[in-house]
């Protein structure tokens, strides 16, 4: 035998493994993409959940904001209503001791439907330094609700009037 044949013998043999090595290769590897594509869809979907979830609580917290301001606007009605009949206009200062809850109609306001309120009043006449004084104390409770939640707000203020 030559040594040119030997060369081509020893060349075919080692192209044959190499043949061999790689069908032994990819039948090893047949299935791995579908893993692959299956473990990118699990990651894809948790990504996309944690992403709905964050923007639903973000929605959430954004509505709640908004009905605490509108509660508190309503609690602000109180207030002034009782302030109102407190201070008239033309007249000195009145007392009050009185409780009011939702004189004032929101079903004509858009957005304030579903607000109320409860305010009150306590006056008392109080002696400083031999100067009497009339104080004054509004505080006043407002509520909006919407789909079964209902969002509060309570604010107080204080008046001191000499007499």
């Amino acid at each position: 035998m030559s040594l040119s044949k030997s060369i081509k013998n020893t060349h075919a043999v080692q192209s044959l493994r190499y043949r061999n090595n790689r069908l032994r290769s990819a039948q090893h590897q047949h299935g791995s993409m579908i893993v692959m594509a299956l473990f990118a869809i699990i990651v894809l979907t948790l990504l996309a959940g944690t992403l709905v979830n964050m923007i639903s609580t973000s929605s959430n917290s954004i509505l709640y904001e908004v009905y605490g301001v509108r509660a508190k606007n309503a609690a602000q009605v109180g207030i002034q209503e009782l302030a109102m009949a407190s201070f008239p206009l033309g007249t000195g200062p009145q007392q009050c001791n009185q409780v009011i809850a939702n004189s004032a109609t929101f079903g004509s306001i858009a957005g304030f439907q579903a607000c109320e309120f409860s305010a009150r009043c306590t006056t008392t006449d109080i002696n400083f330094n031999g100067e009497d004084y009339r104080y004054y104390r509004f505080s006043s409770s407002g509520s909006c609700g919407f789909n079964g939640i209902v969002v509060s707000r309570t604010l107080s203020v204080d008046a001191m009037q000499e007499n």
